[in-house]
């Protein structure tokens, strides 16, 4: 069974969100030369953001919700 903390998270936990970043930054900076650039940073921002986005969407379609094109 759920726990209440679990049916009132919505996307990646606040947790997942900084691993997420870290992991995400320190990837985009050994691929900048190891310097923390305004791209490695957008970067590291962006593909956290996504995978926050889709972890909402898997959660919507659990709940029933029906997304895409057609979706009433």
């Amino acid at each position: 069974m759920n726990t209440e903390a679990e049916l009132t998270q919505f996307g990646l936990s606040e947790q997942e969100l900084r691993d997420g970043l870290e992991e995400e930054l320190l990837r985009a900076m050994r691929a900048e030369g190891d310097a923390p650039t305004v791209h490695a940073i957008a970067h590291a921002i962006a593909r956290t953001l996504e995978r926050d986005h889709l972890r909402i969407a898997e959660q919507l379609v659990q709940s029933g919700i029906r997304l895409g094109p057609g979706a009433h």
